[in-house]
């Protein structure tokens, strides 16, 4: 006879307040100290309140006044989104603190480990601001109105740099010249779009160039003496390595260490273990690129030969190295408020580890 084998009953929960009891009894976690915001760019946000066990669906337009009339003072949002920062930049301006969770891969990872204990959490906006703000202090960053608008203005830089390399290597893939059986108005056919995409990349090539100049001048109107750095780098007449840098000095604002800046960026730490033995972390490869590129830049090499390609993983740890500790101290200095008024209400001193 096969022996019988029992299976556990799987426990799905019903309601916020269950779902509440479990982050606190099983993952013996906290909830964050505020309202948990999950967003949607064409649908009311879900707000949960673990001061009230419910959560509430608001509109995008009602929303500051619905935390005000609750009296929150901080927030907690699931990931940075370009429609969002109009919102939140409301919200800086009212005076309320704005956390976002680093890594939005944190919410699926407590529904995995809820379902090590036998509980199904239904995939659904309302439980998902719950588990929101029940996640790890760790994973939160603290932004403020300075970054949003710098952070908007990368992403229209990102955009547009992507859009002229696309087209970049969608040129060098039709520089076939013309085929022995093409006849001729195929060939007049065939001439007018490589013309017609010439033209187009010359637009995207100059439409890169004006991103990246309307980048750099946001953070340098934030973030005075960030530019220090361009005559360090002999990059101050070169506007796309300034973009490239402006990238790696944000991203370092909200690394808490150095070497975790150098695990995000993809480039490791000296010393750290062969590829083969290392734990798969998905780096951030827009940061790696933003790195890379610069370091070509600063140290004139090319990454087509031999023996550049050796330097560059060197040389451009070294570099992320050097622009996170200027973060760092300038950051020190805006939390320390000797940046200027201008700024407004300098960033809470409140540390989260």
């Amino acid at each position: 006879m096969k022996a019988k084998t029992s299976t556990k009953q799987v426990i799905r929960v019903k309601d916020v307040g269950e779902l509440v009891e479990y982050c606190k009894t099983l993952l013996g976690r906290k909830p964050f100290e505020g309202a948990a915001i999950d967003f949607h760019p064409k649908k009311p946000s879900f707000i949960f309140l673990p001061t009230e066990f419910s959560v509430a669906k608001v509109p995008a337009e009602e929303l500051l006044d619905y935390l005000q009339k609750k009296g929150v003072q901080r927030v907690l949002i699931d990931a940075l989104n370009k429609k969002r920062v109009p919102i939140l930049l409301k919200l800086c301006k009212a005076g309320i603190e704005v956390y976002v969770l680093r890594r939005p891969m944190q919410i699926e990872r407590m529904r995995r480990e809820f379902r090590n204990h036998n509980i199904e959490v239904p995939k659904s906006d309302k439980y998902d601001a719950v588990l929101l703000a029940f996640t790890s202090p760790k994973k939160w960053a603290l932004v403020d109105a300075r970054f949003l608008k710098c952070w908007e203005a990368m992403v229209e830089w990102r955009n547009a740099e992507t859009s002229f390399r696309v087209e970049q290597q969608r040129e060098a893939n039709n520089s076939e010249g013309p085929k022995g059986d093409e006849e001729s108005e195929e060939l007049r056919i065939k001439e007018l779009i490589q013309a017609k995409l010439e033209e187009v990349q010359q637009l995207l090539e100059e439409v890169q160039k004006l991103e990246a100049q309307l980048f750099v001048l946001k953070v340098q109107k934030n973030y005075p003496g960030v530019d220090e750095d361009f005559d360090k780098y002999g990059i101050r007449d070169d506007v796309i390595a300034q973009a490239y840098y402006c990238e790696a000095f944000l991203e370092a604002l909200h690394c808490d260490s150095e070497a975790g800046f150098l695990v995000k960026s993809g480039i490791g730490k000296t010393g750290s273990p062969p590829a083969k033995q290392r734990k798969k972390f998905i780096h951030d490869g827009a940061l790696n690129r933003a790195l890379i590129q610069l370091t070509v830049k600063v140290y004139h090499l090319n990454p087509y030969k031999a023996e550049d390609q050796k330097k560059i993983k060197m040389k451009a740890r070294k570099l992320a190295e050097k622009i996170w500790r200027k973060a760092q101290k300038m950051k020190a200095e805006i939390e320390g408020g000797r940046v200027g008024e201008a700024w407004g209400r300098p960033l809470s001193k409140e540390r989260v580890h």
